[in-house]
């Protein structure tokens, strides 16, 4: 690549590239142009990270709302209410370890596949146990609120570099249209 300089502000050669012939101006608000989109994809990367914590969020919550609905209907410790804790976490649990939930701790006692479907029998729980696990699950939802604030900071940031790279670009577009008006007057 020759690069022959014929001003301050004008490089007359950079010969086999889109650049030929360009100022130094143009080159560089082309160029922040180009790391400008690059920023502007990243924010948009960001927020569909975001988009997907927010959903993931509004499921494990959702799992959650249902789970204590049913739940909340069992209220002592006898075996019949853990039997019957035992069958509602049956109902939820290929939903919940679809969503990431540790299930390690449901402890199913039987597996059948009826006509394609899972279905699982449970081990009783206890109320504490039960309280373990709705715990859990509402520890995730949290979490994936609190990434999404940290996500939104990172967003903030490739937006204002997104927002600095245009606003250069824009500069040196304005310091072109200068230099070619000084001339023109000349």
């Amino acid at each position: 690549m020759t690069i022959a300089v014929g001003s301050t502000s004008y490089v007359n050669a950079i010969k086999g590239t889109e650049f030929e012939g360009m100022s130094i101006q143009m080159m560089a608000a082309m160029v922040m142009l180009e790391v400008g989109a690059t920023k502007k994809k990243e924010a948009e990367n960001k927020i569909a990270e975001m988009k997907a914590q927010n959903d993931r969020a509004k499921q494990l919550n959702n799992l959650l709302d249902r789970m204590n609905a049913q739940l909340g209907a069992v209220t002592k410790d006898g075996d019949d209410d853990k039997k019957k804790r035992g069958e509602i976490l049956g109902q939820f649990y290929v939903e919940a370890r679809a969503l990431g939930v540790d299930t390690s701790n449901w402890e199913f006692s039987k597996y059948e596949l009826n006509n394609g479907v899972e279905k699982y029998t449970f081990k009783g729980k206890t109320a504490e146990q039960i309280r373990a696990i709705t715990s859990q699950i509402q520890h995730m939802a949290e979490n994936c609120n609190s990434d999404n604030q940290t996500q939104m900071v990172k967003l903030q940031d490739f937006m204002g570099q997104y927002n600095s790279f245009v606003s250069g670009a824009s500069d040196q577009i304005k310091n072109a249209n200068q230099i070619l008006q000084g001339l023109a007057k000349n």
